[in-house]
């Protein structure tokens, strides 16, 4: 636990609330709590807290809420945020080395090839198979029935930075959430799942996850969708059930796409696309209907 006026005098915020908050964690958005700490980048995030304490930018417009404590920054919030973090809630990198792997070797229900690693606080489910080289970090959740296949990377830190002036150096915002996958979820080989920024990274049941794939941090993706190969999904994009995403195509981070919708071959992906259409092109747009 961290007292608010700790963080705010170290950089040198402005309290707006109960100053005597004690901070215990943070937490994405969608996952408020009374002893959290997250962020809003936008006047619309802003509008979305209901408990806690949320750092904005001074240029953000809020109105301010029983029971929310608000801190003030000068600076980007998000640089604010990764070196709150940096400072008092991050894990050592101690934390993401240590190899929990002879535990779940113990469970007779599971399969694990020599040269896998498992971290800690990991939990896996009955008749899983994990290959050789297959890498699942610390808090990550594997369902029942799942494949992981070779070189293959669950919950590794993603790609969250923002550029120090006062340094300029880039500061990564530090990735504290993780992956959960359901049950009957196949992983390809050399693909790479990002666990959480604050939240979750999901995917759901039934997923077919192919080769050379990347999944950027708080994706959703959707109850059996079909990733093929080569493809980059962009942190935050959510995909909806039973799409199918073609060979080398690339969805761009915060898009939607709508269930059961096909996007093609190569296509890149900029804007949302909606439900039970066909997609393609440089950018993708949408050529036909794909309802039976």
């Amino acid at each position: 636990m961290i007292e608010l006026q700790k963080i705010s005098d170290r950089f040198d915020l402005t309290v707006v609330g109960d100053q005597d908050r004690t901070i215990k964690r943070v937490t994405a958005l969608a996952n408020q709590q009374t002893d959290g700490l997250t962020w809003a980048k936008a006047d619309k995030y802003a509008e979305r807290i209901e408990v806690g304490t949320l750092l904005v930018n001074e240029s953000i417009n809020f109105e301010p809420k029983a029971g929310v404590t608000y801190l003030i920054t000068k600076k980007d919030a998000k640089l604010t945020l990764s070196l709150i973090m940096k400072e008092f809630f991050t894990p050592s990198p101690d934390y993401y080395l240590v190899d929990d792997t002879a535990r779940h070797r113990k469970n007779p229900k599971i399969k694990i090839a020599d040269q896998a690693f498992i971290g800690q606080n990991v939990t896996i489910g009955d008749d899983t198979v994990i290959h050789p080289y297959g890498v699942i970090e610390a808090d990550s959740v594997i369902g029942k029935n799942c494949v992981i296949k070779p070189h293959t990377s669950i919950g590794s830190e993603g790609m969250g930075i923002a550029l120090n002036p006062e340094t300029d150096l880039l500061e990564k915002l530090p990735q504290i959430g993780n992956v959960v996958m359901e049950d009957h979820v196949d992983i390809g080989p050399n693909t790479t799942v990002r666990r959480g920024a604050l939240g979750k990274t999901l995917i759901k049941e039934g997923c077919k996850i192919g080769a050379l794939i990347n999944i950027g941090h708080n994706c959703v993706i959707g109850r059996n969708v079909i990733l093929t190969s080569n493809n980059v999904i962009s942190g935050s994009a959510v995909i909806g059930d039973y799409v199918y995403v073609g060979v080398n195509a690339m969805i761009r981070n915060g898009i939607e796409i709508g269930e059961k919708t096909q996007i093609g071959m190569g296509a890149v992906v900029t804007k949302s696309i909606p439900p039970n259409v066909v997609a393609y092109g440089i950018p993708a747009k949408v050529i036909r209907s794909n309802e039976s």
